[in-house]
């Protein structure tokens, strides 16, 4: 197998190439822990401020966490792996991949407009509660530094908008 090969899903080929393209199973449960964590902060405030929201927001996260992964983690050449989620594995387990189109770009850009969509929809909730806010706050910048340190500069979907943003703030 040649060393540009061994980037696969798989992560087969030189011990150098897969360090640098493949998750442990400990990276990928804290990063989706962190991630994780705002939508937990979200779903307490509105379940104390606005109950009724949760009947919009809970199926919203649960689209994205099951049938949208169709069309970006099956996609993804991480699918049935680690990555820098649980994502990826979870992905295997829900559906079949996904050979129709490649994951790009674009559809990279939807799905971080949906995510923060999604992590707009409590804002207001959170902000009546300073410890939910700061919660929030919180959890949300670990969450997304965490993928950034941890995750961007190992992944090889060179398209994507984070790699962009990590190359902007940690000028790697």
């Amino acid at each position: 197998m040649r060393p540009e090969d061994s980037s696969s899903a798989t992560g087969l080929g030189c011990d150098i190439c897969a360090r640098q393209d493949v998750w442990d199973r400990q990276s990928a449960v804290i990063n989706q822990a962190l991630m994780a964590a705002p939508v937990l902060v979200g779903t307490v405030a509105l379940a104390r401020y606005r109950a009724r929201k949760l009947l919009l927001y809970i199926p919203a996260v649960a689209a994205l966490l099951t049938v949208w992964r169709r069309y970006v983690c099956a996609r993804c050449r991480y699918y049935g792996t680690e990555c820098s989620t649980l994502l990826g594995v979870m992905t295997a387990k829900m559906m079949p991949r996904d050979e129709t189109l490649p994951l790009d770009r674009n559809t990279m850009v939807a799905d971080f407009a949906i995510m923060g969509a999604i992590m707009a929809m409590p804002l207001r909730e959170v902000m009546r509660n300073p410890s939910l806010a700061l919660a929030y706050l919180l959890s949300t910048v670990a969450g997304m530094g965490s993928i950034l340190v941890n995750a961007c500069g190992r992944c090889g979907n060179d398209f994507c908008p984070m790699k962009d943003l990590r190359r902007t703030l940690l000028k790697d």
